[in-house]
């Protein structure tokens, strides 16, 4: 991928500028950047969802500090060490997990509740049911406790 390709995903992706806008930004027309959009489209759908987590949660934080967080942080729970891939079969297997639509992907947490979530080394990956049971009440190392019981149960689920 050219340095120009990666300019223009920012640009589109991350900054959701419209062609107009990215064809003055980047001073090429926009006949010779139109077909990196399908070109592109892994690349583009990667850069989605992490952007998407980003803006949902951690907007305050640099897009560039929170994808370097998210490319170098294990996918799975911090506290009971579920896996995404782990949560899809227990969901299959038990469709009836929560009532709720939460719980099929891993959430972002703050492992100390008083600071942002602009403090990328504050942040971790938690499952949906150890997320909602620390709250603000448990610290990190209280709760990691209870992610073993936690652990357990999913062990079992899962066999």
């Amino acid at each position: 991928m050219t340095d120009k390709q990666k300019e223009f995903l920012q640009l589109a992706v991350i900054d959701r500028l419209t062609y107009s806008e990215i064809e003055k930004r980047m001073e090429i027309s926009r006949s010779e950047f139109a077909p990196w959009w399908d070109e592109l489209k892994d690349k583009r759908t990667y850069l989605t969802s992490i952007r998407d987590k980003w803006l949902k949660k951690c907007k305050e934080v640099d897009f560039k500090d929170f994808r370097n967080w998210h490319e170098s942080t294990d996918k799975k729970c911090y506290y009971c060490e579920i896996s995404e891939k782990e949560i899809e079969h227990l969901w299959n297997k038990h469709p009836q997990l929560t009532k709720r639509n939460r719980g099929r992907k891993l959430e972002i947490e703050r492992l100390e509740p008083n600071l942002p979530y602009s403090n990328v080394s504050n942040l971790v990956y938690s499952c949906y049911w150890c997320n909602n049971a620390k709250t603000d009440t448990f610290t990190k190392e209280e709760f990691l406790e209870v992610g073993k019981v936690i652990k357990g149960i999913w062990k079992n689920r899962l066999r």
